[in-house]
């Protein structure tokens, strides 16, 4: 009996044997191997990391001109507005720790500061002696502080801002019978001014490696001098009138990164 118990004991170890060995180790997993086929966690987004990107908006400022030698209007401001289309392309680098995120940006493009008028004493001569603004090329190096909710960042920003531009003051009249003065006189000055600028945007990240942005930012040029010969009579005995000049402005655009 007790020798039949022991047969029946290693028929049936044998015959679990051979159902493991057909079967395969697959039909019975580990607990290892159940974590091996578990998918993994996807990556946490957060804002650090370079970028790089475009943007398009406008711009809507205000130049002013100082007479500061008596040529029509000595001692006051004048001025006019001035409008135009800014794009161009940014680049920077962003570091996130908790919900506070730094960084640097710099951008460039095209940005126009087209403007004119005619300046306020000439107006009741009927002279045309006209003030005005034209840019192409500008810049801005910004640093970036912002407050970052998941996907979202809400940033401020402020640095230098560089255009390249030209402004005038122009008087053409040389018909003495409208009473518009005995004058010719084009004074000018075009180069690249530096100035500072300080806003701030909201920012939307998708997927990891895609943001959309809206931005404002306000900015404000180096006064400059320039100046111009009056031709009058003789025009070698025309005298030289100087100008001071002023540009402010506000810029408001959407970018992509």
């Amino acid at each position: 009996m007790k020798r039949l118990v022991r047969l029946t004991i290693l028929f049936y170890a044998f015959v679990a044997l051979a159902l493991t060995v057909v079967a395969g180790p697959e039909t019975l997993p580990s607990g290892k191997e159940m974590k091996q086929v578990a998918p993994a966690p996807l990556p946490e987004c957060n804002w650090t990391g370079f970028y790089i990107g475009l943007n398009v908006g406008g711009q809507f400022g205000h130049s002013e001109d100082l007479d500061l030698d008596d040529y029509n209007f000595r001692g006051q401001l004048w001025g006019y507005h001035e409008s135009g289309v800014i794009a161009g392309g940014q680049v920077g680098y962003n570091w996130q720790w908790r919900w506070l995120v730094l960084g640097m940006e710099g951008d460039a493009g095209h940005m126009n500061l087209d403007g004119h008028a005619v300046q306020p004493a000439a107006r009741t001569s009927n002279d045309d002696t006209v003030g005005s603004t034209d840019s192409d090329f500008y810049t801005t190096i910004r640093g970036r502080l912002g407050v970052a909710f998941n996907s979202w960042l809400i940033f401020g920003t402020g640095g230098a801002i560089g255009v390249n531009y030209e402004q005038r003051l122009r008087d053409d009249c040389d018909d003495r019978s409208v009473g518009c003065g005995l004058g010719l006189i084009d004074a000018r000055k075009h180069d690249f001014d530096w100035g500072y600028t300080v806003g701030g945007g909201v920012e939307k990240m998708f997927g990891c490696h895609w943001s959309i942005k809206s931005e404002y930012l306000y900015y404000s040029l180096d006064t400059r001098t320039f100046s111009g010969v009056e031709a009058g009579a003789v025009p070698a005995f025309g005298d030289t009138f100087r100008f001071r000049g002023e540009t402010t402005g506000h810029i408001i655009r959407a970018g992509l990164n």
